[in-house]
């Protein structure tokens, strides 16, 4: 039986027993109410004709609210285990006294028995439902609440046919159905008890265990209501449905006495019926139920009833009588405890669960029987006072049937939207954390950081000095003018210029022979800023000066705050001359000279920065890198593009061929597609594309998805997620998006069956070492939710990315149900099985159902290794347990990336 309930409902096998369990308990509860419901049912009409039914609905509205408050205050002084014992024995008790009542033969006795199996059935099941909310966690009761409305329905099937048999082969009284009733929920009841005992973890108070103490909370059931919108929206659901189906329930009642006058032909006409209807709901849930849920969802199955009752409703209108009655009814009830049934449970999901437990007998009892009898006025007004046939009913009908869809459709964006919020409130553990407005440090603090010889407090200090308007510490900043870090000594130079301090020339003047050149050009503006004339005159005294450092830093200033006709200043002898001085002044004097062939048009600079681009001195080639993107010049393209390859200067290169004009793309695809030019230079090309940002770009990246090897397509991933931004960057043709998705989703199922492979103690020829695996399998996640993010709404895609790679259990089920609603159902039917088995456990079944492979031993793994076009996973087969393992990325966005969010927490999807 656990194996069947596993294929039909995808139960896992810890699951399995307790659903089973939980199912017959539900059976049993299910068999007694469908025992009473065709006693109450025909003695009422018998007695009292269809006519009195809007009477016996206000009637039950009424007794229901005295038995709701004591069901709410014994919740409140009783564990949930004894809530549960309790209610149900007085229930039992309840049932024997009505049989006695019966005897008496008093007109009023059909209308408690009425009211009563009408509030015995909301007590029963809410009750059921809320044991198995205690017992079975959010992510459970997706999967196993179908098995338990499956159980309700194979019990109303047993109850309605041994109502009929009791009734017309044994030819018992109707109303002696009430003791078999009675025996049959002492056994449920029974059978609770020991579920609680087996299954109950009362230690664990998260998930709220059947006999953990009730929590006290000052909110009340309709605070909750009130404050909640999700809540409201299922109240208005419910509410509607119960309007609807009391109606409906009328109008089938009616035409069914018209055609059955008797009590025993009544009696088991609506037995076969009940019967019948549970047999069909039961087809419904096991057949039609699992596929729609899965292909449209919850939204799906909130609206399927409304839709077959509105078309039974215009069966009604045309064609009134039997049939049509049987049809409605049928169709109504068998869909509303099967699809409907299980839609409207899976609403709750989202709501955390203290609440849940406050409104969810409420919401059962209290609501739904108050709109019964809503119904109920309604039908005495449109019925009685107004003279409404059953077929013109019908109109009205119509009418609240295209209410209930409008909010059948607005309760599915509000279940989705739960998911939103509460994946959206952990988007703060990941982002960088936000400058805040500090207090204006003293000038006590300030030279405090200024004497520090740590360069970031210092450089903190000389930021504060920058943007302050207070009195300028001039001798603490000449005295870090010998600082050892020149990222501060040249810093303190532009604070003194910007702060436009004086008097302090000549220390400006020394700092044109720093060994830095940064700091060279820094003391070379301060000192250019300082005349007010005779500028041109001060550059050309600059560049005859017998220094060579001064003659460079002038250079450097001409470079970063010239203009034309001050480029005319610059000789190519003068260069030439600088470019051949050795040592560490020479470095100095090449930089600035590489500098200012950036902003230079003349015939010798191509060849002048080809050479600097080979010279032995990193500062140099970095300088050579920028002046060559200055210049946009495609003689430079190859070089540059080489330099991607080196770590020293993959980010200047890459800042350098970002500034060159868009028509540069095509060129760099031609790179980025080539199997020739080196992984580690191809999966740095993407980046570039990202500062070109425009449809071009978006385009020529999506091609390039499915030509290249895996690092690559990770680079393009993340490009094309930056890009999504600022850029529409949905391709115009989503079949193609989606394949890819399908391909990556293909390779990471791959390689779980890899990581289930080498877990295996049989195992024996395999040399890699899971853990050297992992990393690459959690690059293929997030490669999959960046390429989704160009599909649907991009943060949302973040925000269940950071919840399927959350260590907190609640959230990672959030997620996959907020994927399940966000995503086409060709993509999920793939993808949710995948994010639903983060230990691999059923990865070999999802890879041979969706991509027809199965790695089922070690050659096959090996095979698909070397196939798989990724030369890490190739560096794993040569050295499984030494092999270096890299994403691959840009170094400086790594950087950037692992800065933006804790150590443990996942990469921003979307960066």
């Amino acid at each position: 039986m656990g194996r069947l309930l596993g294929s039909l409902f995808g139960l896992r096998r810890d699951e399995r027993a307790m659903a089973f369990w939980m199912a017959s308990y539900h059976v049993l509860l299910l068999v007694s109410l469908y025992l009473l419901k065709p006693v109450r049912d025909s003695l009422f009409l018998s007695s009292r004709g269809a006519a009195e039914l809007p009477f016996v609905f206000i009637l039950t509205t009424v007794v229901v609210v005295p038995v709701a408050l004591l069901h709410t205050r014994a919740g409140d002084r009783f564990r949930l285990g004894g809530l549960i014992d309790g209610g149900s024995l007085l229930l039992v008790l309840s049932l024997i006294g009505l049989r006695g009542l019966l005897d008496v033969s008093g007109e009023w006795s059909s209308y408690v028995l009425y009211a009563w199996v009408s509030i015995y059935g909301l007590l029963v099941t809410s009750q059921f439902w809320l044991m198995a909310n205690a017992l079975f966690t959010s992510s459970q009761s997706k999967r196993v609440f179908t098995v338990l409305s499956a159980g309700a329905i194979f019990g109303a099937i047993v109850g309605g046919q041994v109502t009929s048999l009791l009734v017309d082969t044994v030819g018992m009284n109707s109303a002696n159905l009430l003791w078999v009733a009675s025996g049959v929920l002492l056994a449920a009841t029974v059978l609770a008890r020991w579920i609680r005992h087996r299954y109950a973890a009362p230690s664990d108070e998260s998930q709220g265990a059947p006999d953990a103490p009730p929590e006290k909370s000052e909110a009340s059931a309709l605070s909750i209501i009130r404050d909640s919108r999700h809540i409201q929206l299922i109240v208005g659901l419910l509410t509607l449905m119960v309007v609807v189906t009391t109606l409906v329930d009328y109008q089938f009642k009616t035409v069914a006495a018209r055609a059955y006058p008797t009590e025993a032909g009544l009696t088991s006409f609506m037995g076969q019926f009940y019967g019948g209807v549970s047999v069909v709901a039961l087809l419904v849930q096991f057949v039609l139920a699992p596929r729609l849920m899965r292909v449209v969802g919850i939204g799906g199955a909130l609206s399927v009833l409304p839709g077959i009752l509105a078309l039974g409703s215009l069966g009604m209108l045309v064609v009134p009588g039997l049939l049509a009655g049987i049809f409605l009814r049928g169709a109504g009830q068998s869909l509303k405890h099967s699809i409907d049934k299980t839609g409207r449970e899976l609403l709750f999901v989202p709501v955390p669960l203290p609440k849940k437990k406050r409104v969810k007998v409420f919401i059962d009892v209290f609501v739904d029987q108050g709109a019964q009898g809503i119904g109920g006025v309604l039908l005495l007004g449109l019925v009685t006072s107004l003279g409404l046939s059953v077929q013109m009913l019908s109109l009205v009908t119509l009418g609240l049937i295209a209410g209930w869809g409008v909010l059948a459709y607005r309760a599915r964006q509000s279940y989705v939207d739960q998911f939103r919020t509460r994946l959206r409130d952990q988007e703060a553990l990941y982002e960088s954390p936000e400058e805040t407005d500090a207090s204006p440090a003293d000038t006590d603090e300030v030279l405090d950081s200024l004497c520090s010889r740590a360069e970031t407090e210092a450089l903190q200090a000389l930021e504060t000095l920058a943007n302050g308007t207070g009195p300028v510490p001039v001798d603490a900043l000449l005295c870090l003018l010998d600082h050892p870090a020149p990222a501060v000594r040249a810093q303190t130079l532009r604070v003194l210029r910007t702060r436009q301090v004086e008097g302090v020339g000549e220390e400006a003047a020394e700092a044109l022979r720093d060994p830095d050149p940064d700091v060279q050009v820094a003391a070379a503006r301060y000192l250019y800023c300082q005349t007010t004339d005779r500028h041109r005159e001060r550059l050309r005294q600059g560049l005859n000066h017998e220094d060579p450092r001064i003659q460079a830093a002038t250079l450097g200033l001409i470079a970063t705050d010239g203009d034309p006709d001050e480029y005319e200043l610059v000789s190519e002898s003068l260069l030439r001359r600088l470019m051949e001085l050795n040592g560490e002044t020479g470095a100095q004097t090449r930089t600035h000279v590489a500098r200012v062939l950036g902003v230079l048009d003349r015939p010798y600079r191509n060849d002048l920065l080809h050479h600097l681009l080979r010279d032995d001195s990193p500062e140099v080639v970095r300088t050579a890198i920028e002046a060559a993107g200055n210049t946009n010049d495609r003689s430079f393209l190859f070089p540059l593009v080489q330099q991607l390859g080196e770590d020293a200067y993959a980010s200047a290169a890459r800042q350098a061929l970002s500034r060159f004009d868009p028509p540069v793309l095509g060129t760099l695809y031609d790179y980025l597609v080539d199997p020739q030019t080196g992984t580690d230079i191809r999966s740095r090309i993407p980046a570039i594309f990202v500062d070109q940002s425009g449809p071009f770009a978006v385009a020529i990246l999506v091609r390039g998805l499915r030509k290249v090897a895996v690092p690559v397509r990770h680079a393009i991933a993340r490009a094309l997620s930056k890009l999504h931004k600022t850029v529409d960057a949905s391709p115009s043709d989503p079949d193609e998006l989606d394949t890819v998705i399908k391909r990556e989703a293909e390779h990471y199922a791959a390689l779980g069956q890899i990581q289930r492979l080498l877990r295996r103690p049989a195992t024996h020829s395999a040399s890699i070492d899971p853990a050297a695996l992992r990393p690459l399998q959690k690059e293929g996640l997030e490669r999959i939710f960046r390429l989704l993010g160009l599909r649907y709404n991009q943060r949302d895609i973040y925000d269940a990315y950071l919840g399927i790679t959350s260590p907190d259990p609640t959230l990672r089920d959030s997620a996959i149900e907020f994927v399940d609603n966000l995503v086409d159902y060709d993509t999920r039917r793939y993808l949710l099985p995948l994010l639903d088995d983060p230990e691999g456990q059923h990865v070999l079944e999802v890879g041979a159902k969706f991509f027809d492979r199965a790695l089922r031993d070690w050659a096959a793994a090996r095979k698909y290794l070397r196939a798989a076009d990724d030369p890490r996973l190739t560096a794993l087969l040569e050295d499984g347990t030494d092999a270096d393992i890299e994403t691959m990325l840009d170094p400086e966005a790594a950087r950037s990336e692992s800065g933006t969010a804790p150590a443990s927490a996942s990469p921003d999807v979307t960066a």
